[in-house]
């Protein structure tokens, strides 16, 4: 089975590549069709639990669709490549990866799943890295006060202010729940 699906993984690469290639008569090379193949070879891969490859094969899929400035689908290709990097428990790698992702959707107007994206992130470090997710938590809550969502705003404030308590910080983390009272 996990032969099957890693040589099916190969045959999409192999398919990608070609579809990258130009010619005599093919001046352009097609990323669409190019980034649709390396997202059936991230998904054969990771149904053969080949991560690294899953992981390499999403990066190749949000090149291409950056080249063809489709720039949501690319975004969505990064944070699947930080889902891969996760399931090799490659937190930070991961983390670095969705943080790409989000500024990428912020780029191209979807606030609200670059927020989600980052929420994410913050909840996989979280208890790796508790600085760098008080920093996500407090991104992912500046993007949803920006768009008026402020009950997640808040929700995502108190996070922080917690993780910042845990840590012994005490001075930001009061900075962090008069935020969050100046909100409410």
């Amino acid at each position: 089975m996990a032969a099957q699906k890693i040589n099916e993984g190969l045959e999409h690469l192999a398919k990608a590549e070609k579809y990258l290639k130009t010619g005599f008569l093919k001046w352009k090379p097609d990323y669409d069709s190019a980034a649709s193949e390396y997202g059936k070879a991230a998904v054969a891969f990771k149904n053969a639990k080949q991560f690294e490859q899953a992981k390499d094969a999403c990066l190749r899929e949000a090149v291409a669709h950056e080249n063809n400035r489709a720039l949501f689908h690319a975004a969505k290709a990064y944070e699947q490549a930080g889902m891969m990097l996760k399931e090799m428990q490659k937190l930070p790698e991961a983390v670095q990866l969705i943080e790409k992702a989000s500024m990428m959707y912020l780029e191209n107007g979807t606030p609200d799943t670059a927020a989600m994206a980052l929420e994410r992130a913050g909840k996989l470090i979280e208890n790796v890295d508790p600085e760098k997710a008080v920093q996500l938590y407090q991104q992912t809550a500046n993007v949803f006060e920006n768009e008026e969502r402020l009950r997640q705003a808040v929700e995502l404030l108190g996070k922080a202010s917690r993780l910042l308590v845990r840590g012994r910080r005490f001075d930001e983390a009061a900075l962090s729940i008069q935020k969050e009272k100046n909100i409410y």
